[in-house]
């Protein structure tokens, strides 16, 4: 899809929902509208897509060889000492109503409303956000070769695991072999958790030391060419795997499974959700299951939809999320497995295809990839 096609497409829904305009700021939504990649910091940088006619790009003017006008925008360019925010209010209508990015400061927000008392803001979820959802194919083939390169990462990581290395020094491997696959940055920290750490869902990996017999959560993404991945897998590290362990394990499979079988267009984001979550209370761990089935991942790891308990919002072709169930036994060990798939119009094709078998560095033979 072209940059003009996602403007056309997001004026037809400011139409829709009777907006005048919508005004468009973080980098990553920046990114979607225009293809280029600015980060101005404190500095306003904005699109402002106005229900009919061209949109306009406010920059500073130092960012004027960094951005990219293609003939779709006006161009606006402001320098230090002038005040931004009055360039943004004279392009922005004189009344109605006007959709603000979500990520935009709230200083700028409350400074904006003062110059522009006339207009009514809202957040930007219907406008933005809804055009985000749907992936088109480019978007697609950039998600798949990201989650081709965390599949190969993740491997090497399993190979590399061994007892006596500390968290840390495995989160540096990974950011080191995603930094060989040109990997510009992480989607994320890498989370390594190891024994009764793999039982808080977002550990932040410290110096504790990987013992044998030690379950090891690993939940890692990098950002190749702007487009996420995110991957979790769950492996013991040497030693003997107890009967517990085993069992949650193949829990967390099953429930990981049913909830990517349960992906096809129409079906309710919470469906997929309660097909993961019923399997995990079935089996008695119902309470240690505490995080949502998953979330929307393109551009930014974390973005709509939402894969809730509560979520009536419907699946669409073209969406992307993540399956991440988990059991988390406090003071013991935790288990999370997760895949990002890829909505079709008929079910959904998985963008991670490392093994999801139980895996034991002990036993090597383990290892390898399959086929959704």
């Amino acid at each position: 899809m072209s940059y003009q096609n996602r403007i056309h497409k997001v004026q037809k829904q400011l139409e829709e929902l009777n907006l005048e305009a919508v005004v468009v700021t973080s980098p990553p939504n920046f990114f979607y509208f225009s293809g280029t990649w600015l980060d101005s910091h404190e500095r306003l940088q904005a699109i402002v897509i106005p229900k009919a006619g061209k949109p306009t790009m406010i920059v500073h003017e130092m960012s004027k060889e960094e951005v990219s006008f293609n003939g779709i925008f006006e161009n606006a360019f402001w320098k230090d000492g002038e005040n931004s925010l009055e360039l943004l209010a004279s392009i922005l209508p004189l009344n109605g109503t006007v959709s603000i990015d979500n990520l935009w400061p709230s200083q700028n927000l409350l400074k904006l409303i003062q110059l522009k008392n006339q207009l009514s803001f809202v957040e930007s979820t219907q406008v933005i956000g809804k055009s985000r959802l749907n992936k088109d194919s480019q978007e697609f083939e950039l998600l798949k070769r990201s989650g081709a390169i965390a599949d190969n990462v993740l491997q090497q990581v399993i190979d590399y695991l061994r007892p006596g290395l500390t968290e840390k020094e495995v989160a540096d491997e990974i950011k080191r072999l995603f930094a060989l696959q040109g990997v510009e940055t992480l989607s994320f920290n890498p989370i390594v958790g190891s024994g009764k750490n793999g039982a808080i869902p977002h550990h932040q990996s410290d110096e504790t030391s990987i013992a044998a017999g030690d379950m090891v959560v690993i939940d890692m993404g990098g950002i190749k060419d702007h487009y996420c991945s995110d991957i979790t897998r769950t492996v013991l590290v040497g030693g003997e795997p107890t009967d517990e362990m085993l069992k949650v394990y193949e829990i967390v499979k099953q429930a990981q499974e049913a909830a990517v079988k349960a992906v096809r267009p129409g079906v309710p984001l919470k469906n997929i959700d309660k097909a993961a979550r019923d399997i995990i209370s079935n089996a008695g761990y119902g309470e240690y299951f505490t995080h949502r089935t998953g979330h929307g991942l393109g551009i930014e790891v974390h973005e709509e939809p939402f894969v809730t308990s509560n979520n009536e919002q419907l699946l669409e072709e073209g969406m992307v999320i993540s399956i991440e169930p988990g059991i988390y036994l406090s003071g013991n060990f935790g288990v999370r497995i997760e895949d990002i798939v890829f909505v079709t119009d008929d079910g959904c094709e998985r963008l991670n295809i490392l093994t999801k078998n139980f895996v034991h560095t002990g036993k090597k033979e383990a290892l390898g990839s399959e086929k959704a």
